[in-house]
């Protein structure tokens, strides 16, 4: 495997999986990829209705997301830079699947798509 697609790989492993604090109205630990969806939902709306919280709610979300995507993919492109070549794709399908499993643990808190309390990464999107 070579170096670039273990950074892509590990990069979306980690936007799909990874519980990562979020602020907005109430806070909790999501998926980057939720993020993006938040984002990409609530921008379209500060366009088309332009009041002060709409604009604030799109520009916190996409803020967010937008850091966290660099910030994973930094994190992505160090842990692949430090693969050696021979073992990155055992290491790359490692990480993979702790990934994996720590999705299928009720880690995330998602306020606004499931409640307060915490649930796995189908029940975010339920």
């Amino acid at each position: 495997m070579s170096l670039r697609v273990a950074r892509w790989l590990l990069w979306v492993l980690a936007c799909l999986a990874l519980p990562l604090p979020y602020f907005m109205v109430e806070s909790g630990r999501i998926p980057a990829v939720q993020l993006f969806g938040l984002a990409a939902v609530t921008v379209p709306l500060a366009i088309t209705d332009p009041t002060f919280t709409t604009r604030l709610i799109a520009m916190l979300f996409t803020a967010q997301a937008a850091g966290y995507a660099g910030l994973l993919y930094l994190g992505a492109w160090l842990v692949a830079a430090r693969l050696p070549a021979a073992r990155r794709r055992a290491a790359v399908l490692g990480i993979a699947v702790a990934l994996t499993g720590l999705a299928l643990a009720p880690v995330y808190i998602a306020p606004l798509s499931y409640g307060p309390m915490a649930t796995n990464w189908v029940g975010l999107w339920r």
